[in-house]
């Protein structure tokens, strides 16, 4: 007669029985903070939105840098680029005759994927598209680029890092 063999690796099913050691530190009661005036917080919502370039920042430098360094796909970066060099370099207003049959013709890329990334664009606060209340494109809609705010802080903190 042969004797069983026992595991010495748990198995799934094991997993779900253990119990979770017991904490070997004791747990603080939190301290209360002293009253002082409140600190400036940026909400979630602040951050996704469009940020407000300072004085001395380029729009278009600030939009390159940040689109290189977002993460984003190649073909959504393509998309940006390329509006980019279309865009006025303060306001970030594209030049109204960019349409997304251009913007295909421009890339290499399908008609369907230039919707795809300029939905992309919107929906991460890199595009926005406005009305202008004067001018020749006034009431027309229009694409206008922006920077999300979570970037350009994160730019600005990058640039103050480097300078110190």
């Amino acid at each position: 007669m042969t004797t069983p063999v026992t595991r010495s690796m748990p198995t799934p099913g094991d997993l779900a029985r253990r119990t979770p050691r017991p904490s070997l530190t004791p747990a603080r009661a939190p301290q209360p903070r002293p009253a002082t005036a409140p600190e400036h917080t940026t909400s979630a919502a602040d951050l996704a939105g469009p940020g407000r370039l300072q004085s001395d920042e380029v729009l278009r430098t600030v939009y390159q840098h940040g689109i290189r360094i977002s993460g984003t796909t190649p073909h959504t970066r393509l998309i940006a680029l390329t509006l980019l060099g279309n865009a006025h370099h303060r306001s970030g207003l594209v030049n109204r005759f960019v349409n997304p049959e251009q913007l295909a013709a421009a890339t290499g890329l399908d008609i369907a994927q230039v919707h795809v990334q300029l939905e992309i664009l919107t929906q991460r606060g890199w595009l926005t598209t406005r009305a202008p209340h004067s001018g020749p494109r006034q009431g027309q809609q229009v694409y206008q680029l922006c920077v999300p705010q979570a970037v350009l802080l994160r730019i600005r903190r990058d640039r103050a890092t480097r300078h110190n």
